[in-house]
This record gives structure tokens, C-alpha cells and sequence, in this order.
């Protein structure tokens, strides 16, 4: 069973990231951001959905895909909604969680959280410091023990 969130989702190279947080914390500025650095880097990335996420658990893993009236459709602040193209189904491995600066705990390496029963890699990252979340997130997706799997848009 299908339970939408307000969330945001990417795809970065082939690791799927929901990022989850308070109205206004950054969600999409977040994901806009992760965008357009995989781009001028050559990586393959694209949009899954932006502020609501259908997420399901399908044979023991976590899938997200935009409710039909968001599909395509991101909302960048100062600018308005923009057409992006976009994955209608997406396997997730990273949950991002935007809190305030307070509430980050430094967790351990490989530290999970639930989800739909599906247990997900979980990062705790300031909301709005878009430039340190996007660093964070890099370090995690580029890991040398996942550095030959990622999908080059080249390749």
C-alpha cells in the first residue's frame, strides 16, 4: 500500500534519495541543487517527484514515484514551477532529513532508518545550509566501495 508523503525525491546516478523535512526547510532547493551539480559534472541525475512522494516497500525495498499531478514539476524558489524531466518509479536508498541545526547528531557511517518497513540509509543535515547538504550527500553517494556502480551519463 502506497503512503504519500511531503517529501522530495532525486535520483543521482543510480542511488535514489528522498529528502523529508518542515515546509520551507529546503527540500527543493536540496534537490535542485544535487541536479544541476550532477549535471555540470556529467553524472546522470533526473527528478523523481517534488513535495509529495508515493513511497511503497516492494520486495524488501523502499520505491517512490510522484502523485500524477506533480509529475514533471518543480518548484524553485525566486522563480516558480519548473518542467523537469523525471523517473515515475525510483528505488530509494538515502533518506536525507533536513532539521534544525540544533537537532544534527553526527551519526555513524552506516546508520538506518525505516521506512514503509524498509530499512534505508539516513542522514540527519541542517535545513537551508543548501551548499554543506549537498557536500554531505556527494560523500555518501560517491563512497570508493560504490565508485564503479554509478551510471555516468556518458557511459
Amino acid at each position: 500500500m502506497s503512503e504519500l508523503i511531503h517529501a522530495t525525491a532525486v535520483v543521482i546516478g543510480d542511488r535514489g534519495i528522498i529528502i523529508i523535512g518542515a515546509s520551507g526547510s529546503g527540500k527543493s532547493s536540496l534537490a535542485h541543487a544535487l541536479l544541476q551539480r550532477a549535471f555540470a559534472e556529467g553524472r546522470y541525475a533526473t527528478l523523481v517527484s517534488d513535495d509529495q512522494c508515493l513511497v511503497r516497500a516492494v520486495s524488501g525495498r523502499l520505491i517512490c514515484s510522484p502523485p500524477d499531478t506533480l509529475r514533471g514539476g518543480m518548484e524553485v524558489r525566486g522563480s516558480g514551477l519548473h518542467a523537469f524531466a523525471y523517473e515515475p518509479h525510483a528505488v530509494i536508498h538515502l533518506m536525507v532529513r533536513l532539521v534544525e541545526p540544533a537537532q544534527v547528531v553526527r551519526l555513524h557511517e552506516n546508520t538506518h532508518i525505516q521506512l514503509q518497513g524498509v530499512a534505508i540509509a539516513h542522514l540527519d543535515l541542517p535545513a537551508g545550509e543548501v551548499e554543506s547538504a549537498c557536500r554531505s550527500v556527494e560523500a555518501w553517494l560517491f563512497k570508493p566501495e560504490w565508485k564503479n556502480k554509478l551510471v555516468d551519463s556518458a557511459g
